[in-house]
């Protein structure tokens, strides 16, 4: 059975098999890698941890700011916004939140780098009274409200006695911090077990605030790294159901009798970055085998030529099986300030891209190292390897180097460490935030740029980041949103690829909804 729907949400059904309302076993590709709310914000663990933590606003099911644990919100100046905060919300281990737990999540979240660029603008929060919390920002900010659905909300006693004060550190060393295996927070399930790399269990939290439509009092996570043996779980009912499903086994499990396929495009678009900013590029050699004393990728002609190599309509086509649409901008649609006149890649000539090779000094080519994630993302090495064909066409030899996902993520936590890569990347619904996260200069210490991995650097593009986030006026804003996707086209700030399509599969009798942002929220889910 197969529904397709177009949208940003999707209701799905499975059949309970050997689930029931008190057992549901579900299974992706990568274990979560925290359950520090504020430690990172990757895709799978975001997904997860929304099971056990509320943020500040909620989301709808299709992608909406609504009211969550604030029930409201109004601009008290240019710089400060008022949030009325929801009362009688009970922490899993029955202390009531207030507005002094807020407060303590905003400033501890804010000092995170994976968060830096939504809240690193912040310059206090507040507490008026136990429900007014007053946001103040160095400089205005139109959209903080609605970046606010990535602020999780922790119990302050909790964390103080446990450790947690500050954020720690994914790639740290020694003592288990212990937000990794333990949470505090108000959600709708509570974990009752998380053994990394094994499995990850909920329990129904009987004491939630809000509305819980589902019926399952638990659910188990399994991580299978192996998308064949991932789709056999699901097949012999080891599993009810499965993310990530590979675009190859699409008809097999359409066909398969009980068994469902849905699918919708998803909260995120894959790029090549490459080296902007290095005198010297990590991994890169001339034609010899001799470590290349330059960096070509600092080259727009360069990049452009490898933008123009690399063909996006063959990779969505063979390799995504037509499970994903060709991206041309830093934007995708339903974010504010898409542009879709603009959305356009480069178009594939080898020709061209030779030329542009030689006037930047490069006639034969180069070599570099490509770091590739090896099961994060849908197809991600078939992708990579594509690539490495598409570019020995212009005579740029790539060495490709795999990692699992934790470890490509500590290659750019850590360094970042990579001068030529692929990733899957987002922003907060906002092209805005793509020009102040993913674009910026890297400046994690002023909340600029803190996942341009790549090192990107343009001045133009920075005065236009600066310039709008903090301009209230929408005529204003959409000549800033078209300038900064300009310079990045121009400037061939990555090799836009595609924009994939969320396919999951499961079992016929279980209803819910999915969100494009990997989110199948347990407390919803209903097993007929």
């Amino acid at each position: 059975m197969k529904r397709f729907l177009a949208c940003t949400a999707l209701a799905i059904s499975l059949l309970a098999g050997g689930a029931n309302a008190e057992a549901l076993r579900f299974a992706g590709p990568v274990s979560p890698l925290t359950f520090d709310p504020h430690g990172t914000n990757d895709f799978t663990t975001t997904a997860l941890f929304r099971q056990v933590y509320d943020s500040l606003v909620a989301l709808t099911p299709d992608m909406k700011p609504a009211p969550g644990l604030a029930v409201s919100w109004t601009k008290k100046d240019d710089l400060t916004w008022t949030f009325k905060i929801r009362e009688g919300v009970k922490f899993h281990d029955g202390s009531l939140m207030t507005a002094e737990d807020v407060v303590f999540s905003i400033m501890r979240s804010k000092d995170s780098g994976y968060y830096a660029a939504y809240f690193g603008q912040i310059e206090k929060a507040v507490a008026v009274d136990a429900t007014t919390v007053d946001v103040t920002s160095k400089q205005p900010d139109p959209i903080l409200p609605d970046k606010m659905v990535r602020m999780f909300i922790m119990s302050k006693a909790w964390s103080l006695a446990n450790g947690l004060e500050a954020i720690p550190s994914l790639g740290a060393t020694g003592t288990e911090a212990y937000s990794l295996r333990h949470e505090n927070g108000t959600g709708a399930m509570r974990l009752k077990q998380h053994d990394p790399n094994v499995r990850t269990v909920f329990e129904r939290f009987d004491d939630y605030w809000g509305e819980a439509s589902g019926n399952v009092t638990e659910a188990t996570y399994v991580p299978i790294t192996s998308t064949p043996t991932r789709v056999s779980a699901l097949l012999s009912g080891e599993v009810d159901l499965i993310s990530d499903v590979p675009y190859q086994d699409i008809e097999r499990i359409e066909a398969t009798p009980q068994l469902q396929i849905n699918k919708a495009p998803q909260l995120l678009w894959m790029q090549f970055e490459m080296d902007g900013s290095r005198d010297v590029a990590l991994d890169v050699w001339d034609k010899q085998g001799n470590p290349l004393n330059a960096n070509p990728f600092k080259d727009v002609r360069v990049r452009q030529a490898i933008a123009q190599a690399i063909d996006a309509d063959v990779i969505v086509s063979r390799i995504m099986r037509g499970n994903a649409r060709v991206v041309g901008i830093p934007s995708i649609p339903g974010f504010g300030g898409y542009q879709e006149d603009l959305d356009k890649r480069w178009p594939t000539d080898v020709e061209r891209a030779k030329a542009l090779l030689a006037e930047a000094g490069y006639p034969d080519g180069f070599a570099a190292q490509l770091n590739c994630p090896s099961e994060r993302y849908a197809n991600a090495e078939d992708i990579c390897k594509a690539a490495v064909s598409m570019l020995a066409r212009i005579g740029i030899d790539v060495r490709l180097k795999t990692y699992v996902w934790p470890e490509f993520a500590k290659l750019l936590v850590n360094g970042p460490s990579s001068s030529f890569h692929l990733i899957g990347v987002a922003s907060s619904w906002d092209t805005q935030d793509a020009f102040t996260s993913l674009m910026m200069t890297r400046n994690p210490e002023a909340g600029e740029g803190f996942f341009n991995w790549a090192l990107w650097h343009n001045e133009d593009l920075d005065k236009v980041a600066r310039e709008i986030r903090i301009t209230f006026d929408p005529a204003e804003r959409q000549e800033l949103y078209r300038k900064g996707i300009e310079i990045g086209k121009e400037q061939v700030y990555a090799v836009f690829l595609h924009q994939p399509f969320l396919v999951w599969s499961a079992k016929e009798n279980i209803e819910g909804v999915m969100r494009p942002d990997s989110t199948l929220l347990l407390k919803d889910l209903k097993v007929n």
